[in-house]
């Protein structure tokens, strides 16, 4: 939500800059020449337009604060309104399914009422300066008329001088009543120019002047090398201190608590975060020497929450790999375990998956993971429960085809179901961010199930 915020927050910088902006700005030097002259003309006539400007430019200066105090106000409501749209349109199956519409529904009106009652607000506060500024270059006008008369009954203005200081007059006062709304809205896009620069200023993954190493093709070992790492905005840390290595095509399982850091550890495989202390190397190099695209390239990666996106069975599948042909996605396909629902459908491939793979059962949501996983033949594959919605039959197929298909590979299993452990041949136990066995699996399965090791899951 906030993040739709921020690129909305573009467009209000953009209408700053694009409205009245620059014409004030450019007429403004012309307001000052218009004075010197009606000074000329009659220094008695200037007098309404100082005091009309000064009026114009404090009024201005006095609703600033306010101004300021509605427009960040009105950026976090709206973040906020965006954030409980999105969650209630990803999450509406659970919604309904808890019969919770009462409680997101009043989270929605609460954000977007408090939205709209602070949107008005800024509006009132906004056209009130416009009106303002409206009313004080009406009465100078209306001032400057009343003293010219006087001063022509004086024999001190004639009535040409009059027409020439009302005429200056009002293209005097427009750029100054233009740069008081200017600085009212100031503060709406100065805050979202705020929200922009802090967006852009978060560090990014491929730097302009950094120079990537390319390995070609990975033999598939990792190591980590006193690793800690912390999640920005916490204080306790995730991993602490991790030391292992991984041979090239070795298989093992990781197996640990809930929090025990496992999910950590894969995102930093994967050059997602990078390491607050410490390095991970893949053959020997520190992954931020490699380049982050080409890392993941060769990392056949099934995350525990499978995510599909809307269009053909076929681009999800080759969605890594755009330019795979036939073959690979057959064999892809086959390795996933779904090629049985490609032969039974009448478009096969081509078969819509809809938004999310909401027309798919988790587990063929799953066998499409795989399949995205494998269909660039990588040399590390990084399986996070991958059979989580499978039922038993299938994951002994997925099993038995991935035993064949990874002879050769590098493997790292995150799971708990004990049947996939058969894919491995060491296990690595985790417990708050730190490794509490490590060795062959049988040997490492013998003591967990003795109890000389606290339970993994």
């Amino acid at each position: 939500g906030s993040f739709a915020a921020n690129l909305r927050a573009f467009e209000s910088v953009r209408d700053f800059i694009g409205s009245a902006t620059v014409v004030a700005f450019i007429d403004l030097p012309f307001a000052l020449i218009f004075m010197v002259v009606i000074a000329w003309i009659s220094w008695t006539m200037l007098i309404p337009l100082v005091i009309g400007a000064a009026v114009m430019v404090l009024y201005a200066l006095i609703v600033q604060g306010r101004m300021h105090e509605l427009a960040e106000t009105t950026y976090r409501a709206g973040a906020q309104r965006n954030a409980t749209l999105i969650e209630g349109l990803v999450g509406f199956e659970t919604i309904k399914a808890l019969a919770a519409e009462a409680p997101i529904q009043r989270k929605w009106e609460k954000s977007a009422a408090l939205l709209a009652r602070v949107g008005v607000q800024l509006r009132l506060l906004s056209s009130t300066a416009s009106n303002t500024s409206a009313f004080v270059q009406q009465f100078i006008n209306l001032a400057i008329v009343i003293i010219g008369v006087y001063l022509i009954a004086e024999r001190n203005l004639t009535l040409g001088g009059l027409i020439a200081c009302t005429m200056l007059a009002s293209r005097a006062m427009a750029p100054v009543g233009q740069v008081a709304g200017l600085l009212v809205q100031y503060h709406t896009a100065d805050t979202a120019l705020t929200s922009l620069n802090e967006m852009m200023a978060r560090e990014v993954e491929r730097p302009a002047d950094t120079a990537f190493i390319s390995r070609g093709r990975l033999k598939g070992a990792i190591e980590f090398r006193d690793v800690s790492f912390t999640y920005p905005g916490q204080s306790a840390p995730s991993l602490r201190k991790l030391s292992f290595g991984i041979k090239p095509g070795e298989k093992i399982a990781i197996l640990g608590r809930i929090g025990s850091g496992k999910t950590t550890l894969e995102k930093l495989i994967l050059g997602l975060y990078q390491p607050t202390e410490g390095a991970v190397l893949v053959d020997g190099i520190d992954l931020r020497q490699l380049d982050p695209a080409e890392l993941r390239r060769q990392i056949g990666y099934v995350q525990q929450d499978v995510m599909l996106f809307y269009g053909s069975l076929r681009d999800n599948i080759a969605l890594g790999a755009p330019l795979a042909d036939d073959a690979a996605i057959v064999k892809a396909a086959e390795i996933g375990g779904i090629l049985s629902l490609v032969n039974q459908h009448p478009k096969g491939f081509d078969m819509l998956v809809g938004e999310r793979g909401e027309s798919l059962s988790g587990g063929q949501r799953q066998g499409v993971a795989i399949a995205r996983a494998v269909i660039n033949d990588p040399p590390i594959l990084l399986l996070d429960e991958p059979t989580s919605s499978m039922d038993f039959s299938s994951e002994d197929d997925i099993k038995r085809r991935l035993t064949e298909f990874s002879k050769d590979k590098t493997v790292i299993l995150i799971s708990h179901r004990t049947s996939l452990l058969e894919l491995a041949e060491r296990i690595i136990v985790m417990d708050g961010g730190r490794i509490v066995a490590d060795g062959p699996k049988e040997q490492v399965v013998t003591a967990l199930r003795q109890g000389r090791i606290g339970k993994a899951a």
